[in-house]
């Protein structure tokens, strides 16, 4: 009887995962093709192994969390050239840039409570700080000659993560609330 019932298993999965996929991989592209580089989109969303069984409200923590490990990474190389570099003016402009991403990071701290609450409206305002705080950032560092840990290519992916957390969310805007009212109103 278990062996007739993981037989049946085994033969309905596959078609349902196989349609799933097309549907995921549709959703996926519809969404990245909204963002300043759909390619780099796909492969960062791919990247993360929760993304292939994500729905829309899915992708969206999926991006929150890549733009925050990403903004911490980099904070953290900032801090680190600021403490090994002798040149006072790049010390001045890792120093600058190192409280940009605390700031960027602290809105993404705040992005997160808003995910949780389903306010994705204010989550995109809260992006659009973060990406301002970011080009502060940028224009400190677009003289620095000597670009060791790829800041400008890493601080150009956060970007483009922040603009798919937007997107993401600019696409939840409405649909989800009304769910969550729902919710509130059966706690009653």
């Amino acid at each position: 009887m278990l062996l007739c019932l993981s037989l049946l298993f085994m033969s309905i999965d596959p078609s349902f995962a196989g349609h799933h996929d097309k549907h995921n991989k549709s959703r996926l592209k519809k969404l990245c093709s909204k963002t300043s580089d759909s390619k780099l989109c796909l492969d960062f969303l791919k990247s993360d192994s929760r993304t292939s069984g994500a729905d829309n409200r899915g992708l969206l923590e999926i991006a929150i969390d890549l733009a925050y490990t990403k903004a911490t990474d980099i904070h953290k190389d900032l801090n680190s050239l600021y403490d090994s570099s002798t040149d006072y003016k790049l010390k001045d402009r890792y120093n600058s840039c190192s409280k940009n991403y605390h700031d960027t990071i602290r809105n993404l701290d705040l992005v997160k409570k808003l995910f949780n609450d389903r306010d994705y409206k204010r989550i995109e305002v809260q992006i659009s700080d973060s990406v301002e705080e970011i080009r502060d950032c940028k224009n400190q560092l677009k003289n620095n000659e000597n670009d060791s840990h790829d800041l400008k290519k890493r601080t150009k992916e956060f970007e483009l993560l922040c603009d798919v957390v937007k997107v993401s969310a600019k696409s939840l805007e409405g649909k989800d609330r009304d769910d969550k009212d729902r919710d509130d109103e059966d706690d009653d």
